[in-house]
């Protein structure tokens, strides 16, 4: 029979494994004030990559769309769509003395 135990955040008895009586229970933390330091610097030195800025700046016209009450998409029909290029039927000049590469 498994003991019963009492959980460090709400004094519940429980059976489970685990310290916690429930995943929710579990998942609350104090972020100490060291950490929050170190998520800020690094936060602040991914913003200066070439990703960071480019997730900024996508942020903003998303943002900046909704303010005027416009959807976003991430990529308009205009530049997904691309032409696609004539087929020149290039057997004419094909040379197929080249063809293995023992030949050459």
């Amino acid at each position: 029979m498994p003991i019963e135990k009492t959980c460090p955040r709400c004094s519940k008895k429980h059976r489970k494994r685990g310290p916690y009586c429930s995943r929710s229970c579990g998942n609350v933390r104090v972020h100490t004030e060291e950490d929050k330091k170190i998520r800020s610097k690094k936060l602040l030195e991914y913003q200066d990559t070439p990703e960071g800025v480019a997730t900024r700046e996508k942020s903003a016209r998303i943002t900046s769309a909704r303010m005027r009450g416009e959807t976003w998409s991430s990529v308009s029909p205009e530049e997904f769509a691309v032409d696609i290029p004539d087929v020149t039927d290039y057997s004419v000049e094909f040379d197929d003395r080249w063809n293995k590469a023992e030949d050459w």
